[in-house]
């Protein structure tokens, strides 16, 4: 770091998120790992644009590199399925990673996906037998650190839970203060998945095509959904692509809530942001301020000690941002002052 980096300790950037849209020419001061908004007479002009964090809501990290991640800009990861123990590592403050939430196992039935999907590991699905078993498994979770359950709606390939056991791993997941996810495959499943009040879906559903009535019904519950777009065809649109996307569309419009997530470890996705995620998101209707809040974090205070900057302001056509947004590097505070700047050590204008 050079002499004028450390004399400024403060930073002014083209443009930050709010949460709603971008605040420009901000300028923060360095208070050790985190940035708090500030009014500086000399300031390191880094330029750019600075987000609290970007988070890819659906990843495997066993099958990724979690360096490469947050090299690429994702600053926040959480991992829907793996084997718990391995998983629960992953939740320490590594500098180099993203910050990292666990579901620990898919919970599943005897033999239920994803036991022969050829990408699970042993472990890194909890077969259970019926209610009981579900709390037991639930509780196992909550103890190794997992932030949100994952159950496997999946009869495409195989057997499922039944109604009584998905009840008991709702009710008992939401007595633990947690939020239950389901990857829904198969006729029925985003049903069943609605009305035992199942959170959040794993994946946009792209093995039918919902009807209006269910899609508003998952609105008015508060449900979110993943996107997981690009894992159809992976920049080659396949029919579970166009049934995805006509459903989000669908539910977008509805008022539900979008979130950006890729099923990282899934096919031949990039490590970082994905643009071509970003563009299945426009397609689904969800462009500018809503297409950026799917990926980007809420506002806050303070910003730190991971932050994602982009070497450049927003564009002014919002067309572009999802290549814009794919330019993205996760960077710890104090590295931000190691980068060049503009005009070191300047008075801001």
């Amino acid at each position: 770091m050079s002499d004028a980096h450390s004399q400024a300790r403060a930073i002014r950037v083209d443009a930050v998120w709010n949460g709603a849209g971008f605040d420009r020419a901000a300028t923060f001061r360095v208070e050790g790992e985190r940035l708090v908004p500030a009014v500086a007479d000399t300031a390191f002009a880094l330029g750019g644009t600075l987000f609290p964090s970007l988070t890819d809501h659906h990843t495997h990290l066993g099958l990724s590199d979690p360096a490469a991640l947050f090299a690429g800009g994702i600053t926040h990861a959480v991992d829907l399925g793996w084997i718990p123990s391995v998983a629960a590592a992953w939740t320490a403050d590594l500098p180099d990673r993203p910050s990292a939430a666990i579901a620990g196992a898919l919970i599943t039935a005897p033999g239920g996906y994803p036991v022969a999907s050829g990408w699970a590991p042993e472990g890194a699905a909890a077969e259970i037998g019926g209610p009981r078993e579900a709390r037991e498994a639930v509780r196992r979770h909550v103890m190794v650190g997992a932030s949100r359950i994952k159950v496997a709606l999946n009869s495409d390939a195989g057997e499922t839970v039944d109604n009584p056991t998905l009840a008991a791993i709702v009710e008992e997941s939401h007595a633990a203060g947690l939020p239950v996810v389901a990857h829904v495959q198969g006729p029925g499943q985003t049903a069943r998945a609605v009305a035992a009040g199942v959170d959040q879906l794993a994946h946009t559903p792209f093995s039918e095509r919902l009807d209006d009535a269910l899609v508003a019904e998952s609105v008015r519950r508060g449900m979110t959904w993943i996107s997981t777009l690009d894992i159809h065809g992976w920049g080659t649109p396949t029919e579970h692509y166009r049934v995805a996307v006509d459903n989000l569309r669908r539910f977008a419009a509805a008022g539900g809530r979008v979130l950006y997530g890729t099923d990282l470890g899934n096919g031949d996705l990039p490590v970082g942001v994905n643009a071509r995620e970003l563009a299945a998101l426009q397609e689904a209707g969800l462009t500018g301020a809503a297409l950026v809040g799917t990926i980007a974090g809420e506002p806050t205070t303070s910003l730190g000690p991971r932050v994602a900057w982009l070497p450049t302001p927003p564009p002014s056509d919002n067309s572009e941002l999802p290549v814009w947004l794919a330019t993205a590097r996760g960077m710890r505070v104090p590295d931000l002052l190691t980068l060049p700047s503009r005009s070191l050590g300047q008075d801001t204008p």
